[in-house]
């Protein structure tokens, strides 16, 4: 299952927006409030959808300027990556989008596609936002 955000346009560098990007920290902020028990480093973290399931992520690849690619970690509903991707666009602006691809059954898909669809809009937003 692919879904793909909105693109958003940031009022800051694309060197900016991938410095917080490579710091798993900081995807604390990008999620919505049914995040629970987060715990994270620089690389990695696992959280908790409430009354859901706990889900790992880990940074794979990190390439400046251009995107930042997390990956499932551990044991977790399903595989999936999270693509962050960050374009210049001139005059100290961003565009950032955010891609999900999971492998989900057709049944899961019909049930995940709207939450997912909302997360990854949510967490475009959500940059956009804290880069004000």
């Amino acid at each position: 299952m692919d879904i793909t955000s909105e693109p958003v346009i940031v009022n800051k560098p694309a060197g900016e927006i991938f410095n917080f990007l490579k710091d798993f920290n900081n995807y604390r902020e990008l999620m919505p409030e049914q995040v629970v028990r987060w715990e994270s480093d620089e690389t990695s973290g696992r959280f908790t959808i409430r009354d859901m399931a706990e889900i790992g992520m880990r940074i794979r690849e990190a390439h400046p300027d251009d995107h930042v690619l997390i990956g499932s970690d551990g044991k977790v509903p399903f595989e999936f990556t999270l693509r962050m991707a960050i374009e210049r666009k001139g005059d100290g602006q961003s565009v950032v989008q955010v891609f999900f691809d999971g492998e989900v059954s057709p049944f899961i898909s019909m049930m995940a596609r709207r939450p997912l669809t909302n997360l990854v809009n949510h967490m475009a937003e959500r940059i956009r936002q804290l880069h004000e």
